[in-house]
């Protein structure tokens, strides 16, 4: 049974190594131990150990979804789903007016859930994620008249609470 919770000290070396993986450009681990402690974001655990987070932020009566992350071993068994009804209810309990998130044109996957939990699509941000072609391409930024690398654009989703 997946029990979700307020992250505590001891999940963020853990919740950690599941945001590292499949990321292109990460964030440090002090930037994410931050988000992740500001008693607004939630972790899931099953049997104790860490499978899935989601790193909050609000400012006024908006949260922002910072990241949302399930372990790849435990992806499709309804996790996120319940990551984000958690936070749903606990931005209800914050009077938060509504939610926003960003994700990637080619996420399908969590543009889909995302809709089924009642986010809209808003707008959308240009250039917004790394791709493993830009990454690349850092070490040839040094080079007169390179062309700049690919990047992904992002969708902006909102959902009223």
């Amino acid at each position: 049974m997946v029990v979700i919770s307020a992250f505590d000290e001891t999940d963020i070396a853990d919740a950690y190594r599941i945001f590292k993986t499949g990321r292109l450009n990460p964030w440090t681990y002090s930037t994410f131990e931050k988000s992740a402690l500001n008693d607004f974001s939630l972790v899931a655990k099953e049997n104790n150990n860490i499978v899935a987070y989601v790193l909050l932020s609000s400012v006024l009566d908006e949260s922002t979804i910072e990241d949302i992350t399930v372990d790849t071993q435990h992806r499709n068994k309804g996790i996120a789903r319940k990551l984000m009804e958690a936070s749903f209810d606990l931005a209800g309990k914050m009077q938060q007016q509504s939610i926003f998130l960003e994700v990637r044109f080619s996420n399908n996957a969590a543009i889909n859930l995302y809709r089924s939990v009642g986010f809209e699509i808003i707008g959308e941000r240009k250039n917004y994620y790394d791709t493993a072609v830009a990454l690349d391409s850092t070490t040839q930024a040094t080079q007169k008249n390179a062309p700049a690398a690919p990047r992904e654009n992002a969708y902006v989703m909102k959902k009223v609470l």
